[in-house]
């Protein structure tokens, strides 16, 4: 008795190597979806069914699987089709080749509860202490967020476009077109000196009223400067406009630290509102309004275009707005 070997399929050109970019462009992968209906019906019929195609076309798609995979895949048994081996070890890696192509174009969305995300914020410890600090309460109830938060600086625009930041928190008005932003809050400035400081006799500062700008300039200060610019803060501009001058005892970029300097000097420091109350009531010091010639300024939250779909940011984004925003800025 002699028995003859069915002829196999040439194999494709790539089997025995392998596959490359090229290869992959020759690769219809809708043949996937078919081998997958193929594989749970067991029939050309119904996986043309279920695939809203027709028969002919199902047919087809099996005739390149079986010589893209250089394999039957499926065998006639009776009425039903059983599938081979390689088919039996190709299931698996298939059904999970489609789940990654799907959630690929799956709408994006961010979960902290499952999704990490290490967000990279620049920032003054002014805006740590009143944007970042009231929201750290809900971040802090999942471990998959990390915020890690940088100085602010001169090329912070370029940083946000190359992706080594993820926002900016600042109290200027960006004018960048490439820059999205949402005002957070408009902040006044307030004056903050030690408890007995004489100027707190002031009889405008006793009635609760803003002193003049004068008696505040009787005073040295401690001037907070960000980015290291002395001349060119809202508070400079404001006393060269009145041609006035005030004696800078201490220059420093750190919100937090300059009001140690004046619980124990006759110092006066002027600083956004928020961060004096924390200050005043943290450290027994004075709070009073500062001269409304030094006026108001907007906070912000600042991001680039190319973050513009970032699901994950725009999630931060939500957090702080919901818990530090001021309703009449949205």
């Amino acid at each position: 008795m002699r028995f003859e070997m069915p002829a196999l399929l040439p194999a494709p050109a790539f089997a025995a190597r392998p596959m490359s970019d090229d290869d992959l462009t020759r690769i219809d992968l809708n043949l996937l979806v078919v081998f997958s209906a193929l594989i749970e019906t067991g029939s050309v019929t119904r996986a043309a069914e279920r695939l809203r195609s027709s028969q002919p076309a199902v047919s087809r798609s099996l005739a390149r699987l079986r010589e893209l995979f250089d394999d039957p895949l499926l065998i006639k048994s009776g009425k039903e089709m059983v599938p081979t081996p390689r088919a039996l070890a190709l299931k698996g890696p298939v059904a999970a080749a489609l789940g990654d192509i799907r959630r690929l174009f799956k709408p994006a969305g961010f979960d902290p509860a499952i999704d990490r995300r290490r967000f990279r914020v620049s920032s003054t410890d002014y805006g740590v202490l009143s944007v970042l600090a009231p929201v750290m309460g809900e971040l802090a109830t999942t471990s998959n967020i990390e915020i890690a938060v940088d100085p602010l600086s001169d090329d912070d625009h370029q940083k946000l476009a190359s992706g080594a930041l993820d926002m900016v928190i600042i109290g200027r008005t960006p004018e960048r077109p490439e820059l999205y932003r949402r005002r957070l809050f408009t902040e006044r400035r307030a004056c903050l000196v030690r408890e007995h400081h004489p100027i707190t006799r002031d009889p405008d500062v006793m009635a609760g009223r803003p002193p003049t700008i004068d008696a505040c300039l009787a005073w040295p200060h401690v001037v907070i400067t960000v980015l290291g610019d002395l001349t060119g803060s809202h508070v400079a501009r404001q006393l060269r406009r009145l041609d006035k001058r005030r004696q800078v005892a201490v220059q420093m970029p750190y919100f937090s630290v300059a009001p140690l300097l004046i619980e124990q000097s006759d110092a006066l420091l002027i600083l956004p509102e928020r961060a004096a109350k924390r200050f005043a009531e943290a450290r027994g010091l004075v709070m009073f309004e500062a001269p409304d010639v030094f006026g108001t300024f907007d906070y912000w939250l600042v991001w680039h275009e190319r973050a513009r779909r970032d699901p994950a940011l725009h999630w931060l984004i939500e957090r702080i707005t919901a818990t530090v925003g001021d309703p009449a800025c949205a």
